[in-house]
């Protein structure tokens, strides 16, 4: 069975906190999966940190987007299922959301698609108000370790970059695709101002992961 974390177990964590704490991402899937999950974020915003989450939007609903407007900050879509990751996206615009993001795992075997992916957000009417992609890349953990591969190659971000430029759309990085991003960027007039955006790793300096058991680890 899987193991939800209680509301009594989020507040006693949080608590703990120092006051400099500003933000928590949750990550969740199906929305339904913790029914304590909207009670965590209006603790959060009672003390004065603004939750976001990631979802693949396949049971986001109105209602959903209007109770995450007010209380998120920002959330983020996978995209398993491409009409309805962006029906949600719309929904959650629509609810009047600045920050709603695509998070895309970036692998030698996706690489090809995150080009459709840019010229969606060109061309489909539901993403007219996304605020960017964010690529995220593969790391070889967890149950998909050997279906994938990481993208190495400076030449290849490169040509990932200079298309979303091209097509004017926002775009970013996680922090573990910061040393090939910045390497890429390397030599040419971008480098020096982007450079001063990225941070190479944030693990435990800038940010901690807590599982649903409460365990600490400085990276997810």
């Amino acid at each position: 069975p899987v193991k939800n974390m209680t509301l009594d177990e989020f507040k006693t964590i949080i608590d703990k906190m120092p006051k400099t704490l500003t933000q928590i991402a949750f990550g969740i899937m199906n929305i339904s999966t913790n029914p304590d999950f909207f009670a965590m974020m209006e603790y959060c915003n009672e003390k004065g940190i603004r939750p976001n989450y990631t979802c693949h939007g396949f049971d986001v609903t109105p209602e959903v987007a209007e109770r995450t407007a007010k209380l998120c900050g920002a959330v983020a879509v996978s995209v398993y299922d491409k009409d309805k990751s962006f029906n949600a996206i719309k929904m959650f615009t629509d609810a009047g959301m600045k920050q709603v993001n695509i998070h895309y795992m970036l692998s030698t075997q996706t690489y090809e698609s995150a080009f459709k992916l840019v010229d969606d957000v060109k061309s489909d009417p539901r993403l007219a108000k996304l605020n960017a992609i964010v690529f995220l890349a593969y790391k070889a953990k967890g149950r998909n370790r050997g279906n994938f591969s990481s993208v190495k190659s400076t030449a290849d971000y490169l040509k990932l970059i200079d298309y979303c430029e091209n097509a004017h759309i926002g775009y970013g990085f996680d922090s573990c695709s910061a040393p090939v991003f910045f390497k890429a960027l390397q030599g040419s007039d971008r480098y020096q101002k982007i450079s001063m955006y990225g941070e190479a790793c944030e693990a435990s300096c800038f940010s901690s992961y807590i599982n649903a058991d409460g365990k600490f680890f400085p990276c997810s």
